[in-house]
């Protein structure tokens, strides 16, 4: 064979590799949750990230897991645990992430904070600076953050997006209305944070994933996502994962759902009616609905084993809600709309509702 065609295959053989395989970059910032635990020689507490690896390495993508954190909690440092490989291609697990068992979201963003005895100094402006940039970022923080600590919880994320955008402002960031239902004074500010963002960096890529939606909290609830009313069992790592994942497919997706469906009333009492609609459909996924009363929202989800406790504000994934705390005689105005992955919004459907 000539130079000149060793010089065209070896071109083409070049082209063919870049086509054929895109490199995904993913960062995922988080707590407990998002780092999973170890305990001795084996993994307790996978995390979402492996089955989001998973899925996403089964369509063929070279992933690259980023972060400045390579360890499960607890993970012996000497000895590390034998890393597990995808059920489906046998490659092996990419295990570097953002998050830390226990972490508050201003420890994440200002660093200088110790765990599992390795020191953490630098800021995650800088650590972000230390490996490659991400093309897409999944936050999912402030478990650890109180009340009190709300509103420094919602600059402290706004912060770590910004950082993100700086760092790539191609990047698309997924910010997570968290499955933690103490979150609530975080999860009911995801929206408006993002907004503010937007409006400050028009050019900015980011949507919310909500994880409360349909997640079971209760340890003894049927189905039950958690180990322990916080940390995801397996079932419920593959249901973060899914949702993440669907939020990855819907990056690109600018089609509302459609909506048409008539609401049925049943089941009235003194102070509740059940609502029933059929499905809408999306030419990717619907992430479920909203549901307002006279103009607020009123799409809450309560907890799993008292049904009476109130505990965030979530997307409805089934296609029939109770409405509670209703009065006689009094007309509502109700509005039930559809929302996909990507945040787009249906057509709402209206109707009055009264108790008689």
């Amino acid at each position: 064979m000539s130079f000149s065609k060793v010089s065209v295959f070896v071109v083409l053989c070049q082209i063919f590799v870049s086509c054929s395989q895109k490199t995904l970059r993913v960062v995922c910032i988080g707590d407990s949750i998002t780092q999973g635990k170890a305990k001795n020689d084996s993994i307790t507490e996978l995390s979402y990230r492996y089955y989001l690896w998973e899925k996403l390495d089964s369509l063929g993508l070279d992933v690259d897991m980023v972060g400045s954190n390579v360890y499960w909690f607890n993970e012996n440092k000497t000895k590390r645990i034998k890393l597990p490989v995808s059920r489906h291609t046998a490659h092996v697990f990419d295990p570097d992430h953002e998050s830390w068992y226990g972490i508050k979201s201003g420890e994440v963003l200002n660093g200088g904070f110790t765990h599992d005895d390795i020191l953490y100094a630098k800021t995650f402006e800088e650590r972000l600076k230390n490996y490659k940039k991400p093309d897409i970022a999944l936050i999912d923080i402030g478990g650890n953050d109180g009340e009190k600590d709300s509103l420094n919880a919602n600059e402290n994320i706004k912060r770590m997006v910004e950082y993100l955008f700086e760092r790539n402002p191609k990047m698309d960031i997924l910010l997570s209305k968290s499955n933690v239902p103490w979150d609530r004074y975080i999860n009911h500010s995801v929206e408006k944070n993002i907004a503010i963002v937007k409006q400050k960096h028009p050019k900015m890529k980011i949507k919310y994933v909500d994880l409360a939606s349909g997640w079971v909290n209760c340890v003894d609830a049927p189905g039950t996502h958690t180990f322990d009313w916080v940390h995801p069992n397996p079932a419920g790592q593959k249901v973060m994962a899914d949702k993440w994942f669907k939020a990855y497919l819907s990056i690109q997706d600018t089609e509302k759902p459609i909506f048409k469906s008539e609401i049925s009333v049943s089941n009235m009492s003194d102070s509740t009616a059940t609502l029933d609609w059929l499905p809408a459909t999306d030419n990717q996924f619907v992430a479920g609905y909203n549901l307002y009363v006279d103009n607020e929202p009123a799409n809450y989800r309560y907890n799993d084993c008292v049904k009476s406790i109130k505990q965030c504000l979530a997307l409805i994934p089934q296609n029939s809600y109770v409405l509670n705390d209703l009065k006689r005689d009094k007309i509502y105005k109700v509005v039930v709309e559809a929302v996909d992955y990507a945040n787009n919004k249906s057509l709402p459907v209206a109707f009055s509702l009264r108790l008689k």
